[in-house]
């Protein structure tokens, strides 16, 4: 009962006695008294009591309110929940694990593959939506996020959904903050937190190096200093190893530690890093400290078995079952399976990450909203998740809980568990004001420019950004001077 309830039900008691005192004449002053005193200890006594109960009552209605959320405003008008994506590697595997739990949606949710890669997504998904296709959640990368979630032709708010923000605030914040517009509006949920380590053979380090555990294996690369004085002890033995895989690999740690966003307003930032980078990159690749090898191409696998490498830059979604750690130890039964550990690596990193976007076009509201929940607001369910698929879910209780546990084993690492070394470089993870809407075009240029530097095709540093600024220049959107 409101305030102004309870002021007019106190007022009527004490007219009612007023009445009664009145009508009774010239009976006992005492006893009128008496009467009075008693009829309003009864006032305050039953007042106190509807008080009471009126606090549960609202007390309920809001914790009913909370946990009901918003309003679902997406109709449920279509046949499946089209989830679209680049990839099915961890779409197919959501889905899977969502429909499995979920029996009353088997065979409602499809995946639906929009070009091969993160860059081709960004730039088709725009014409997949033009052409009228079903489409009602997709996939997003953080390079190129911005692009999407500041357009609300191609997003809508997942309070659409019925979701409040703090439905989120069991996400790393950071995720969060990412899949925010310009305006405050949340736009896309992810499901997962994508710290990286460095991913070792067991075997070749403590053959060359003497290290038996990941705590050993750290003291050889615990800094960038000392990475460096352990590749080149690897090119002086008689079996000459490289400590990194790739360029590639080495690049995605060092462009998560730029303190710098890549753009300031709309003009290209070229600061000290880039030379950093770049004159370590040339020294790494001239003196075998790194593979030849190209990222993401066949020999990137081939070099995981045939002791050209030590090992790799890997985050949390390359180390699941048919992963590329999985690639390149062979698959199960493969010559290197199993022999690989992980460790923290010479500095924290984070590589990409995904998240759940709502297109306006969604005609599958409730099977939207409780995919999006089951992935990225529901403790358990994450924790289902990361156990399924040896992901590292967006959900910190989720994964001290696991790495609490010490439930997961991962066979891929002799049976370790990445989580464990990983958690505390999650926390630490902070990409706030440095991602641009633009970072892949921009990084693919440096990266292009850099790569033809360390091989030799490009003669001087001042050439590279040279050759780095003209392609940038190619880029609708920025500024190049």
């Amino acid at each position: 009962m409101n305030k102004l309830k309870k002021a007019l039900a106190l007022v009527a008691t004490l007219a009612i006695a007023s009445t009664a005192f009145y009508a009774c004449g010239n009976s006992s002053s005492t006893a009128d008294s008496k009467a009075e005193s008693s009829a309003a200890e009864e006032s305050k006594e039953d007042s106190a009591e509807e008080s009471k109960e009126e606090s549960d009552e609202e007390s309920e209605d809001e914790s009913s309110e909370e946990a009901a959320g918003g309003e679902n405003k997406v109709a449920e008008t279509g046949d499946k929940l089209s989830i679209l994506c680049w990839t099915g590697d961890d779409v197919e595997k959501m889905i899977e694990n969502f429909t499995d739990a979920n029996d009353q949606y088997k065979d409602k949710v499809q995946y639906v593959n929009v070009g091969s890669k993160g860059q081709e997504a960004r730039e088709q998904y725009a014409n997949y939506f033009a052409g009228g296709e079903d489409a009602d959640l997709f996939v997003l990368e953080a390079d190129w996020i911005l692009d999407y979630i500041n357009n609300d032709e191609y997003t809508a708010p997942l309070s659409d959904l019925g979701f409040t923000d703090s439905d989120f605030d069991g996400c790393y914040p950071y995720t969060v903050s990412i899949g925010t517009d310009n305006n405050g509006v949340l736009k896309a949920a992810s499901w997962q937190a994508t710290p990286g380590g460095y991913v070792y053979r067991t075997d070749l380090a403590e053959e060359l190096l003497g290290a038996k555990t990941p705590d050993e294996m750290q003291e050889f690369v615990k800094d960038w200093d000392t990475f460096t004085a352990t590749a080149k002890k690897l090119q002086e033995g008689d079996k000459k190893v490289a400590l990194a895989d790739t360029l590639g690999g080495m690049w995605q740690v060092w462009q998560y530690n730029r303190t710098k966003a890549w753009l300031d307003g709309d003009k290209l930032v070229i600061d000290d890093y880039c030379k950093d980078y770049a004159e370590l990159a040339k020294e790494y690749y001239e003196n075998g400290y790194v593979t030849k090898e190209d990222q993401w191409s066949d020999g990137w696998y081939a070099i995981g078995q045939d002791d050209s490498t030590m090992g790799y830059f890997f985050c949390t979604w390359c180390l699941g079952a048919g992963s590329m750690l999985s690639n390149a130890e062979g698959g199960e039964g493969g010559s290197t399976f199993g022999k690989y550990n992980i460790t923290a690596g010479p500095s924290g990193w984070a590589w990409g990450g995904s998240w759940l976007a709502l297109s306006p076009k969604c005609d599958n509201g409730e099977i939207a909203h409780d995919f999006v929940k089951y992935f990225t607001v529901d403790e358990n369910t994450a924790k289902d998740y990361a156990l399924f698929k040896s992901e590292f879910v967006n959900n910190p209780k989720a994964m001290k809980a696991i790495v609490d546990e010490g439930s997961n084993k991962n066979d891929l690492l002799g049976g370790q568990d990445q989580f464990s070394v990983l958690y505390e470089a999650a926390s630490a993870i902070d990409m706030d004001g440095k991602i641009t809407a633009y970072d892949s075009q921009i990084k693919d240029a440096f990266n292009n420019a850099v790569s033809k530097y360390a091989k030799g095709e490009i003669a001087s540093y001042d050439d590279m950004i040279n050759e780095f600024k003209k392609d940038a220049a190619k880029i609708e959107g920025i500024t190049v001077e």
